[in-house]
């Protein structure tokens, strides 16, 4: 046993000497004028801050391989922003224009890649600061970034909810979506944002109706059907007019998750 203790601490020594090498390789690759090399080296950081040394250090090098000009770096660096920066990062403040700049890239690619890494780290300002460019790509002529620019905009709305009001329009327009995959997320947010404040989005009754009574997808009945429960006690009429859609539903689905969901709803009403 005493020799089994031995070579445990003789291997985390072994190991320890190795991530202080790889850490200090690192730091000097970063230190070159190569875009390329120091998007291997946040590669390698990401890789190690999954196993708990912190990156944070390398929070401007992130915001450097961010902002290049060649994909793979840029895709890197978004990474490595998304893994290590915090609420608490300072040079977060500077990627305000640059993420605008690549949302608002005709490339779907680096549009996407920008929506989804600002859902990860977004503050109340960069929210407050780019809310207004969230809400333009839910007009893309791709369905994908549209898709993404709903998930953001719900990560907006939770990091400043100022910004409910004036986006409230163009989230509703997503519920008719020529997409069903927008369609669905749509759904999703608002939803989610209902259950704090159902009597918000008492107004959207009528286009929930008409999804219930016309989409196959039980994820999607579930969500609805969850958010009529939470609707109906402020608008008494609605009970009787759920009372069709809902029967259907029992009679016909054959999933138990959305029985449930049903039989909930009509007990609260």
């Amino acid at each position: 046993l005493t020799d089994m203790v031995k070579g445990i601490r003789a291997h985390k020594k072994d190991e320890a000497r190795y991530i202080a090498a790889c850490l200090r390789e690192c730091k000097e690759e970063l230190a070159q004028n190569d875009m390329e090399l120091k998007a291997e080296a946040l590669l390698k950081l990401a890789y190690l801050q999954m196993f708990g040394h912190q990156m944070t250090w390398a929070a401007f090098n992130c915001v450097e391989a961010m902002s290049s000009p060649i994909f793979r770096a840029k895709r890197i660096g978004y990474l490595a922003a998304t893994q290590s920066f915090s609420p608490h990062t300072e040079v977060a403040l500077l990627t305000t224009n640059l993420i605008k700049k690549d949302m608002a890239s005709p490339n779907s690619y680096e549009a996407a890649l920008a929506l989804n890494s600002l859902a990860n780290i977004v503050t109340p300002d960069l929210s407050r600061d780019l809310v207004a460019d969230v809400v333009g790509k839910l007009a893309s002529p791709t369905p994908y970034v549209r898709k993404r620019g709903v998930l953001l905009l719900y990560k907006c709305i939770l990091k400043y909810p100022d910004a409910l009001r004036p986006s409230f329009p163009k989230l509703k327009e997503k519920l008719s979506d020529s997409d069903p995959s927008v369609v669905g997320t749509a759904v999703n947010v608002i939803c989610e944002l209902a259950r704090k404040n159902p009597k918000n989005f008492l107004s959207l009754a009528p286009t929930f109706f008409t999804i219930l009574t016309t989409t196959s997808n039980n994820w999607m009945l579930i969500k609805i059907t969850k958010l009529f429960g939470s609707l109906t006690p402020l608008e008494p009429r609605l009970g009787k007019k759920l009372v069709q859609p809902l029967t259907n539903i029992l009679t016909t689905t054959q999933a138990k998750s959305l029985m449930y969901e049903v039989v909930n709803t009509v007990s609260l009403g």
